[in-house]
């Protein structure tokens, strides 16, 4: 790094002096990193060969239909597809999405920090989520350092629930429990109530400021990037026959002070609710 490089506690890639900073930067993800500044988010071609695509489609499916299989809470659940994590833990298929090396290099270039994958959700069908940012369910300490990866197994379209994003909306303000006066939440049940007045207030959110909403075709093997604070969801699904096998993995950040679940913290008062993140780690 050089010496005029402004090194801040904010990952560079967000920095409002990003464009000062770009000419300190190596040039091989330089495109990524300037639609990533400005969008919240990047599509890659990860170059899945079709044989690892139909095994990993194949070991979902299986996860699917075994007994016992850890899954999202309840709450997070907005239709009866399955949204089943920790899979990485039952096939090697998993796990390699969860550590693909494209990936890796890429968030290194855009957080100058060594990437720390922490779980993995597999869905066989769309959600029909709701806009929602992912700093609601995972936060750290400097802000920001967290991303996610959304992989494509199949080619997805407007009738079998694409993801959506509102390009831009990483550049909100942080959204935490604290801003609706709600107490520090003591039970899932609890939180649930909370979720969905943060739900409400980002849909008021993007109906006040008419931003809109773009949907994202991705073909096998490709992968969405976005920032923490994008907000991003389920497209509704058409064609309830269709299936959009695919793998979300979240990433937090090593040398950072901590990792915090923000549904059980109250930033105002400063209580965190503190995560360890050498047991979150993908060994």
């Amino acid at each position: 790094m050089q010496k005029n490089f402004l090194n801040l506690n904010v990952p560079w890639v967000e920095s409002e002096l990003f464009e000062y900073n770009i000419k300190y930067k190596k040039k091989k993800y330089l495109e990524y990193a300037k639609k990533y500044n400005k969008d919240g988010y990047v599509v890659v071609d990860l170059k899945i060969s079709k044989k690892d695509l139909e095994k990993t489609i194949q070991d979902i499916s299986a996860l699917a239909n075994a007994e016992g299989v850890k899954k999202n809470p309840k709450i997070y659940h907005y239709n009866k597809n399955p949204r089943i994590v920790e899979g990485y833990k039952k096939f090697k298929s998993i796990k390699n999405l969860c550590k693909n090396k494209k990936i890796i290099d890429l968030l290194k270039y855009f957080y100058e920090k060594k990437p720390i994958p922490i779980n993995s959700i597999n869905f066989i069908r769309g959600t029909d989520q709701p806009l929602h940012s992912d700093y609601i369910h995972f936060s750290s300490m400097p802000h920001k350092y967290l991303c996610a990866a959304w992989i494509a197994l199949e080619k997805t379209d407007d009738r079998n629930g694409a993801i959506v994003v509102v390009p831009g909306s990483h550049k909100f303000n942080l959204i935490d429990y604290s801003l609706f006066k709600l107490k520090t939440p003591t039970s899932m049940q609890e939180l649930s109530k909370f979720y969905k007045i943060y739900e409400n207030y980002v849909s008021k959110l993007i109906k006040s400021k008419k931003i809109k909403i773009k949907t994202l075709k991705l073909k096998p093997g490709q992968a969405v990037i976005w920032a923490a604070n994008l907000l991003h969801g389920g497209k509704k699904i058409i064609d309830q026959s269709r299936t959009r096998f695919s793998q979300v993995v979240h990433y937090h950040f090593d040398k950072c002070d901590f990792v915090y679940n923000p549904g059980f913290s109250n930033i105002s008062k400063g209580q965190f609710a503190l995560r360890d993140l050498k047991k979150l780690k993908i060994n």
